[in-house]
C-alpha cells in the first residue's frame, strides 16, 4: 500500500508541475506578444511580426499526396516490423 501511495504521489506531482510548466510557457509567449507590440509603437520603422498573428503553414509546406502515400508506408511497415518482430 505504500508503494502505490508513493507512486501515487509522485504520478500527482509530474502532473502538476507539467501543468506548471504548459501556464508559464503560456504566459511567457503572451509576454513576448506584448514586448513586440510595445516594440513596434517604439520603432515604427523596425516592424516585428507578432507570434500570435503567424500562422502554421509559415514554418511548414503541405504534404503532396505523393508524400502523403509514402508516409503511409513508412508507418504501416514500421508498425508491421515493431508488431511482428
Amino acid at each position: 500500500m505504500a508503494k502505490y501511495t508513493r507512486d501515487r504521489t509522485m504520478l500527482l506531482d509530474w502532473i502538476e508541475t507539467k501543468t506548471e510548466i504548459k501556464g508559464q510557457a503560456n504566459q511567457n509567449f503572451t509576454n513576448t506578444d506584448y514586448a513586440f507590440k510595445l516594440y513596434n509603437q517604439a520603432h515604427p520603422d523596425k516592424q516585428i511580426p507578432c507570434l500570435k498573428s503567424l500562422a502554421l503553414l509559415t514554418f511548414i509546406s503541405p504534404v503532396s499526396s505523393r508524400n502523403k502515400t509514402s508516409c503511409f508506408l513508412c508507418t504501416a511497415l514500421g508498425y508491421a516490423a515493431f508488431r511482428f518482430l
